[in-house]
């Protein structure tokens, strides 16, 4: 099965420390918006190049350099941390416009642990998107999903259904864990 994972994001370079001999080259992206208050939310996006291009290029960005990276949504075999693992990427002249699209497709899999919290958003439902291939094997993408209406829509699946997802990704304010805030599922 073909799966979608896409993501688009711009913000600002934040630099992260590097293990020696390292395959990739570890960042997140820094990305600032509104939160429901009115404050600014700062999330900061995990990220690796993997590319020695990628690894280059980025690595030679100084610390904030405003960045657009695109790259699919990968969760580390170890952690189950998730990551943008970057296809693309270039530095801005300036921010701009602030992006950041996530599109997933692959099959519903249900979190039985704390499968729900709340946020000063509110309260939300969580499962992952798990996506199989024989070039990267699985993944579990972790999405939490705010509207009734698409917790209904999520209520209606089983494990293995397929599904579709739209959102943003995002990063928890207490852990800092990455995660996909849900804006539509099918």
């Amino acid at each position: 099965m073909n799966y979608i994972s896409t993501v688009t994001i711009t913000g600002l370079i934040h630099h992260l420390s590097r293990k020696k001999n390292s395959s990739y080259f570890p960042f997140s992206i820094r990305h600032e918006n509104l939160w429901t208050d009115g404050t600014p939310r700062k999330d900061f996006l995990s990220a690796r190049a993997f590319r020695e291009d990628l690894r280059e290029k980025l690595s030679g960005m100084a610390e904030n350099t405003p960045v657009k990276v695109k790259g699919i949504l990968r969760s580390s075999k170890g952690s189950g941390e998730m990551f943008i693992d970057v296809t693309e990427a270039e530095s801005l002249p300036e921010l701009g416009e602030l992006i950041n699209t996530v599109t997933l497709s692959g099959a519903v899999h249900v979190i039985k642990a704390q499968n729900e919290g709340e946020t000063g958003i509110g309260i939300y439902t969580r499962f992952a998107v798990r996506q199989e291939d024989s070039e990267h094997g699985r993944d579990f993408i972790v999405v939490r999903v705010y509207d009734e209406d698409m917790k209904k829509i999520l209520a209606g699946k089983n494990d293995n259904d397929p599904v579709a997802v739209e959102g943003t990704l995002r990063s928890s304010r207490g852990s800092g864990v990455n995660y996909v805030m849900c804006g539509k599922i099918e």
